[in-house]
């Protein structure tokens, strides 16, 4: 009870002094985000989004973190280690209450569409949408730095969407497909090839009904 107290703290904008839940608690918010993704392949799929999509965004803010401390600090935000750790922790909470109100809609498009440019692109809204919620908790705890968070923001979303690509595949992996790409690219170049995929043919028939045998018939 004490994690959603936390969580239930930060969503209603109400102070907290327990950083180390607010990142347990988001982390917990991705890995259920993570499986809704999974379910646009399913199977396997699900647990290796499970694992990946945490791993992106907890590798994309620990990458980040530095220049979030500079940025803000130029600004003239003056903080000491727990407050910065604080703000950090509610960024991170606030983006993942965000995902976990939006994870039933991308739940029901991952399990009734193939197309996975549309699929894409409904996660790039759903992370624009938590980073913008995210950048109103930054500018209240960081005070007059909002020019540095929206910046920061800016990077924040790049820095995702390259380590995005650097743990591809996330949603399909074609059979004998390792578990990561080996080949460099830039996020740029996956959202082409992403647009030119085209799902197997497998994906786009049902399996044939079995016929019943005699004996099956029978009973």
């Amino acid at each position: 009870m004490t994690l959603f107290a936390a969580l239930d703290d930060l969503l209603r904008n109400r102070n907290t002094n327990r950083p180390f839940l607010l990142f347990f608690g988001a982390i917990l918010c991705y890995v259920a985000y993570g499986v809704a993704a999974g379910f646009f392949q399913g199977g396997a799929q699900i647990g290796v989004a499970l694992i990946k999509v945490p791993l992106i965004l907890l590798g994309s803010l620990a990458l980040c973190i530095p220049s979030l401390y500079v940025f803000t600090a130029l600004s003239g935000t003056q903080l000491d280690a727990r407050g910065f750790a604080k703000a950090l922790a509610g960024f991170a909470g606030i983006a993942g209450l965000i995902l976990i109100a939006l994870m039933p809609v991308i739940w029901l498009f991952s399990v009734s569409t193939i197309s996975l440019g549309f699929v894409v692109w409904l996660h790039v809204f759903a992370w624009l949408t938590a980073l913008a919620f995210g950048r109103q908790f930054l500018v209240s705890a960081f005070g007059a730095a909002s020019r540095a968070a929206g910046l920061w923001l800016v990077l924040m979303l790049l820095v995702s969407l390259q380590m995005t690509t650097y743990l591809r595949p996330v949603l399909w992996r074609d059979a004998g497909q390792p578990l990561f790409a080996r080949e460099k690219l830039s996020f740029f170049s996956h959202l082409a090839e992403v647009a030119k995929w085209n799902p197997p043919k497998s994906a786009l028939t049902a399996p044939p009904a079995r016929r019943l045998t005699s004996v099956e018939a029978q009973r």
